[in-house]
């Protein structure tokens, strides 16, 4: 069963409000390339929930049954770094919708219904030479 909820995260600046989605901000700055003691940030969809899903795992994580990989954000680091922030992942069980957040409380995930599952990984919350902007978009 397909969601209506759904958190998009991209390094593309267009504007998907025509897609049903609204902008929520920037979640934080990765690098495009491959940089130093960085690792990728992959990204799944599910079709069948409406679902996308990030994760530093490769190939393919045991938690992606039903996702179709659709390649690399960005990279980021796996360890805290200096500078940096965890970038965490939160679970909306029924609906399908990860969500992800560098704010330690979660913003209103944990109010919402949200799981939190954990850290993916760490990102900037600033911008830092080389990094580009990660957006968040949410439909729902």
């Amino acid at each position: 069963m397909r969601s209506n909820t759904d958190h998009y995260y991209t390094t593309d600046p267009k504007d998907m409000s025509d897609s049903g989605y609204r902008f929520e901000g920037i979640t934080g700055y990765l690098y495009p390339e491959k940089f130093a003691h960085t690792i990728a940030l992959h990204h799944w969809f599910n079709s069948a929930l409406g679902d996308n899903f990030y994760t530093v795992d490769e190939p393919h994580p045991p938690s992606t049954d039903g996702y179709d990989y659709k390649g690399i954000v960005g990279y980021i680091y796996q360890k805290a770094a200096r500078g940096t922030a965890p970038l965490l992942r939160w679970y909306l069980k029924g609906r399908g919708d990860h969500f992800y957040t560098t704010n330690p409380g979660g913003e209103i995930a944990p109010v919402t219904g949200y799981i939190f599952e954990g850290v993916t990984g760490y990102l900037f919350p600033e911008p830092v030479e080389g990094t580009i902007p990660l957006f968040r978009w949410y439909k729902g």
